[in-house]
């Protein structure tokens, strides 16, 4: 294996991460429980923790996209496109580059 190979491995399992992170981030909230009591807390936790990864990723597309007053957030579709597209140039020029 060449270290070519390791990058764009590396960019791919970053991109599955991000894209993985985001997903898990749209189902917490969706099934959110109603309260926080002792048999919930590990779910409050975890939510915090996805959040706080996810955040500052998906907080400038939030910024930048109108509601439009229905409610739906746009920004997580928007984030996806937008690092899978970061990721597949990245593993362009990867490929490209002069080494084994």
């Amino acid at each position: 294996m060449g270290l070519k190979f390791i990058l764009i491995q590396a960019l791919v399992y970053f991109r599955g991460a991000v894209v993985a992170l985001i997903t898990i981030r749209v189902l917490m909230s969706w099934f959110r429980p109603r309260s926080w009591n002792r048999q919930t807390q590990w779910f409050f936790r975890a939510e915090e923790a996805v959040w706080r990864l996810t955040e500052p990723l998906l907080a400038p597309f939030r910024n930048l996209l109108p509601t439009g007053g229905i409610g739906l957030d746009f920004s997580p579709i928007i984030a996806i496109f937008v690092v899978d597209l970061g990721v597949r140039l990245a593993v362009s020029i990867v490929a490209r580059l002069p080494i084994p």
